[in-house]
C-alpha cells in the first residue's frame, strides 16, 4: 500500500512539473517566433523597381568601378614615370617618343637644347599661325599620339578684335587637324608669361586675355588646354636674360614633367 501511494505521489509530481513547463513553452513560443521574424522590407523595396531599373543601377556601378580602377592605374603610371625621370632610369626622349611639339621659339628651346628628338619638333623663331598652316601636311604625315601646340606670343593684340582674329584663325587650323588626325590628342599650350622686369613691353600685358581666349577656344573645338602660366611665377632662375625665353633647366625639370603629371603622357 505504501508503495502504491509513493508511486502516485511521484506521478503527481511529474505531471505538475511537466504541466508548468508546457505552459511556459506555449506562452513563450509565440513571442520568440515574432521576435525572430525576418526583415522582408528589402525585398519589398526591390519589388518596387522595374527589372530595367535594377539592371541600370548595376551597370552604372560597374562603370564607376572600372573608371576608378582606370584612374588609379593611370595615376600609378604617372607617379612611376615621374619617379623614374627623377632617378634617371628613363629619359624624356623615351617618355615623349611619340609626342610632337609644334610652335614658336618657346618650343624651339626643346631643339636648341637637344632635349627631345628632332623629328618630333617643328619649330620656328617668331612663328605665327602661318607656320602651323604651312606644316599641316608634315604633322598629319607624322601621325603622333599627342600633338602639343604653342602659338600666340608673336600674335598678341592690344584689343579684343585682334584677339578674336587670332582665335578664329587658330580654331580653323585645329579643326582641320582634328579631322585629319582623329586618334591624336591635340593639346594647346597657354602662352608662356614673361619676366616683366626684363621684358617690359606693354604688349605682354595682354597675355592673360589671350590665354583666357585660348582656353575657351579649346572648349569650343574639343581639344585639350595646357595651362602652364603658374610654372614660372616668381621663378626668374628659369628665364634667359631677355625675360621671354627659357633655359634648358626649365624644359627638363619643370615643363616636361608638368606635362607628364597633368596630361598623363607616360613611358
Amino acid at each position: 500500500m505504501k508503495k502504491v501511494l509513493l508511486f502516485m505521489l511521484v506521478m503527481l509530481f511529474v505531471f505538475l512539473a511537466f504541466g508548468q513547463n508546457f505552459t511556459a513553452i506555449v506562452a513563450v513560443t509565440p513571442n520568440k517566433i515574432h521576435a525572430e521574424k525576418p526583415d522582408t522590407s528589402v525585398f519589398e523595396r526591390l519589388d518596387a523597381y522595374e527589372a530595367a531599373d535594377v539592371e541600370k543601377v548595376i551597370r552604372q556601378a560597374e562603370i564607376e568601378r572600372q573608371k576608378n580602377t582606370t584612374e588609379d592605374k593611370q595615376k600609378k603610371k604617372i607617379e612611376d614615370t615621374l619617379k623614374k625621370l627623377k632617378n634617371g632610369k628613363i629619359s624624356l626622349r623615351k617618355v615623349f617618343s611619340d609626342t610632337m611639339f609644334v610652335g614658336d621659339s618657346l618650343i624651339n628651346g626643346l631643339e636648341v637644347y637637344n632635349i627631345l628628338n628632332d623629328d618630333l619638333l617643328i619649330t620656328q623663331v617668331s612663328a605665327r599661325l602661318t607656320h602651323l598652316e604651312d606644316n599641316l601636311k608634315k604633322i598629319v604625315s607624322a601621325n603622333p599620339s599627342e600633338l602639343i601646340l604653342h602659338y600666340g606670343l608673336n600674335m598678341l593684340w592690344a584689343d579684343e578684335t585682334g584677339t578674336q582674329w587670332f582665335i578664329d584663325d587658330y580654331s580653323e587650323l585645329i579643326l582641320k587637324l582634328k579631322k585629319a588626325l582623329p586618334y591624336t590628342r591635340i593639346i594647346v599650350s597657354s602662352i608662356f608669361p614673361v619676366n616683366e622686369e626684363d621684358a617690359d613691353d606693354e604688349i605682354f600685358t595682354h597675355i592673360p586675355r589671350h590665354n583666357k581666349a585660348l582656353k575657351k577656344m579649346c572648349e569650343d573645338t574639343g581639344v585639350e588646354f595646357l595651362d602652364s602660366t603658374k610654372l614660372v611665377e616668381k621663378s626668374e632662375e628659369y628665364y634667359s636674360p631677355d625675360g621671354i625665353h627659357f633655359n634648358a633647366k626649365f624644359y627638363s625639370e619643370k615643363w616636361l614633367p608638368f606635362i607628364v603629371e597633368n596630361k598623363g603622357i607616360t613611358e
